[in-house]
């Protein structure tokens, strides 16, 4: 009876170890959270059904909950993998989600080399809201069978806010990182989801909307895709798209763009230099890199005949061509097929949303903060802030 006792406990262990699971937090029905009561999985290390029907978290997100983890918006903390089968490595993702797992927001990145080593450093976002959340740890393996691993762990972010930042504290917290509501999802393949997306054998994926924080490079995509999903941006992978409207956008200099307005007599041009999306300058007039301007936007001349002064995103006469780079072209609704440089701020025509470059295609991130707006390849402080500076 000793031995058949000690040959169970073996077979567990090997269960336990054989693959990879995350040890650090406890995920959910962990069996190495020996604290935890209720019901434990040992067949943790197994990757989500290729049908979804597990996903997110095995099937486990909608447990009672039972924090096994507090964190603070703006620390680091560490994550820990356990077990040895590291299939040749692969490509990993960390996120957040305060819904059960409906919605996730990528706060790591680790492309290619994941998990070779065991520890991962990770941050929590300075403006990560407060409560109750799941921490998502996602893995491509890179050889074996097409599959996608998923461990999810019960946190709770302390100390955090749901508020906005004012206007006034845009430039110093805004400027090197994106908002968290902001953030991509997690990316998805080998399991049906929207997209249909699947990994290539024996290659890393290279995550096309990583997020803020990257660990790790790769050479290639190692994905293909049948369909679109909001995890590849303006990405498809079946879908090569070569060429690009020469009536709509073309790809902006590196420098700067200029925009041509016509007088009322038509003969008359003037060329303004537009800032690239890489610089902005504070109030006293010092100049940086980043996004963020705490500078209102310049007024346009008042021309003497009605013409446009905000460039709107439909064919150019073939005199002016607009460009579609940081001149304010190919927000949102730009047309997919919109040329422009990777890391690119892509301004709506409105100002009030904007997207950024990814692989030479925009990639829509949503509304700009209260209290800015996007011109020129820029966010700014709307004007009518402008006090709040001063």
């Amino acid at each position: 009876m000793k031995n058949y006792v000690l040959l169970i406990c073996g077979l567990l262990a090997s269960s336990v170890c054989g693959h990879m699971q995350m040890s650090k937090p406890y995920p959910i029905r962990s069996p190495l959270n020996k604290d935890a009561s209720g019901q434990k999985d040992y067949s943790y290390t197994s990757p989500l059904s290729t049908s979804g029907s597990d996903y997110p978290c095995k099937g486990y997100a909608d447990d009672p909950f039972n924090s096994v983890a507090d964190y603070s918006p703006g620390q680091s903390y560490e994550m820990d993998i356990a077990g040895s089968a590291t299939h040749g490595g692969g490509s990993c993702q960390i996120a957040l989600s305060y819904d059960k797992g409906k919605t996730w927001k990528v706060i790591k990145s680790i492309i290619g080399g994941c998990p070779l080593p065991k520890k991962y450093n990770f941050k929590i976002p300075s403006d990560a809201p407060s409560g109750q959340a799941l921490l998502g740890w996602t893995w491509f393996n890179k050889i074996g069978n097409r599959e996608m691993y998923m461990n999810c762990a019960q946190v709770t972010i302390k100390g955090g806010s749901s508020k906005r930042a004012h206007p006034r504290d845009l430039t110093s917290k805004l400027a090197p990182r994106t908002a968290f509501d902001s953030l991509p999802p997690i990316f998805l393949a080998n399991i049906g989801a929207e997209g249909q997306c699947t990994t290539t054998e024996s290659q890393e994926v290279n995550f096309p909307m990583p997020g803020d924080d990257v660990e790790g490079s790769v050479s290639g995509k190692g994905y293909t895709c049948k369909g679109t999903a909001p995890f590849l941006g303006g990405d498809s992978s079946d879908s090569s798209s070569g060429s690009t409207s020469s009536s709509a956008s073309s790809t902006a200099p590196a420098g700067t763009s200029t925009s041509a307005t016509s007088t009322s007599s038509g003969n008359e041009t003037s060329d303004t230099p537009s800032p690239t999306a890489g610089s902005y300058s504070g109030s006293s007039g010092s100049s940086g890199s980043g996004v963020i301007s705490a500078e209102p936007a310049r007024a346009m001349p008042t021309p003497t005949t009605a013409t446009s002064a905000t460039p709107s995103p439909v064919v150019a006469p073939s005199s002016a061509p607009k460009t579609g780079g940081s001149g304010g072209y190919g927000g949102p609704d730009a047309p997919a097929g919109g040329a422009c440089n990777d890391g690119e701020i892509i301004c709506s025509a409105d100002g009030n949303s904007f997207s950024m470059c990814n692989h030479g295609k925009p990639v829509s991130m949503g509304q700009v903060a209260a209290g800015t707006t996007c011109q020129n390849g820029a966010i700014k402080a709307a004007r009518h802030y402008i006090r709040w500076f001063q």
